[in-house]
């Protein structure tokens, strides 16, 4: 067997962690320049932006205030709470009371099942 010289070792080890630390700054380099780009403000509103897009809840809580607004215009078109007649305001009040109660129960029960 052939000893191994040891300043020939050695500068091979030399070189192998020489061209391994160019490499690991190449890389840390990269980072660098992928972490500047991502705290530009136009970067962090894209990224805030979609976020908020692939919300899960998104879809279920626009489907929900929509609900609620059509059954608050239909009661007051439908109820006219300015009704001078007392019996028609206060029945007009309990049925709309009991409709936004139903749509609640509703809107709950969708998104338990999503």
């Amino acid at each position: 067997m052939k000893p191994i010289d040891e300043r020939t070792a050695l500068k091979e080890k030399i070189a192998f962690l020489k061209n391994k630390q160019a490499e690991d700054f190449l890389i840390l380099k990269d980072q660098y320049h992928t972490t500047i780009d991502s705290f530009k403000p136009i970067n962090l509103i894209k990224s805030s932006l979609q976020k908020v897009i692939t919300s899960p809840d998104l879809k279920a809580n626009l489907i929900n205030g929509a609900i609620g607004l059509g059954t608050n215009y239909l009661s007051k078109t439908l109820l006219n709470d300015n009704s001078v007649n007392p019996i028609k305001r206060g029945l007009g009040k309990v049925l709309k009371f009991a409709l936004k109660n139903f749509i609640g129960k509703k809107s709950k029960k969708s998104n338990d099942i999503d």
